[in-house]
């Protein structure tokens, strides 16, 4: 699922995919700008049944180096609504 990202406290977004996510975070696959462990991120991504884009603030947990790495987020605030839209279009998944 594609996704792009930023620092919280920063402007431009980074385009990204995510090939595992669920309601309390994601790995986000890229090989650009790899934030370092313990900073904020805002991630932002659309599911593939609405055109609604979610706006997700994360923290980075891990870093994976390398051409095929990236990063694990944790999602934190979220809106129990947003949580809740979430958790219906992974639960269809299965």
């Amino acid at each position: 699922m594609p996704v792009r990202y930023r620092p919280a406290r920063e402007d431009g977004w980074v385009d990204a995919e995510t090939r595992d996510i669920g309601v309390g975070g994601a790995f986000i696959a890229t090989a650009h700008r790899r934030p370092a462990i313990g900073d904020e991120l805002v991630v932002e991504l659309a599911l593939p049944t609405s055109d609604q884009k979610f706006t997700l603030p994360a923290i980075v947990r891990w870093v994976r180096p390398g051409d095929d790495g990236g990063m694990g987020v944790q999602f934190v605030g979220v809106d129990v609504d947003v949580l809740l839209e979430l958790n219906d279009y992974f639960a269809s998944l299965s």
